[in-house]
């Protein structure tokens, strides 16, 4: 099986760097491939054609509990409300549902979302958000390793 995992988000954005930065703790530690993207999620379209097994991780907009972590075993499009609309122009939702259209959807397609906080322009990743991280790439590491 060919797994690929990608951390999404603008690391120059506070909690926004948080796919990042769990692709970072696991690049090197796992038996998949591992990338960080930034920018217009249009282009993960590409990247991600051809693996069997595909790992997401983002910021999600704040809904009352920065650092809670959602796992979403994908089956029908990826909900709006775990994107950050305002930092990406073509969010993951809409990634996930073109390429759905198109065909070039993994089989199987897992999104780790971690509530942010603060997603302002040279902001800070919040304590709560930090730590997610680390679970984060905790769990998949676990989960790609069994």
């Amino acid at each position: 099986m060919t797994a690929l995992v990608i951390g999404f988000g603008n690391p120059d954005c506070g909690d926004d760097a948080a796919g990042p930065l769990v692709a970072r703790l696991l690049a090197g530690r796992i038996a998949a491939r591992v990338l960080e993207r930034h920018g217009d999620a249009l282009a993960l379209l590409d990247v991600w054609e051809g693996a069997a097994l595909l790992v997401l991780v983002d910021a999600a907009a704040p809904m009352g509990t920065p650092g809670r972590i959602h796992r979403l075993d994908l089956t029908t499009d990826l909900p709006r409300e775990l994107s950050v609309g305002s930092v990406h122009s073509f969010g993951l939702p809409e990634a996930v549902a073109l390429s759905r259209r198109l065909g070039t959807l993994p089989p199987r397609v897992v999104v780790y979302a971690i509530e942010g906080w603060c997603f302002d322009v040279g902001g800070t990743v919040s304590a709560a958000v930090a730590d997610a991280v680390g679970t984060v790439a905790e769990r998949i590491a676990t989960e790609l390793s069994g």
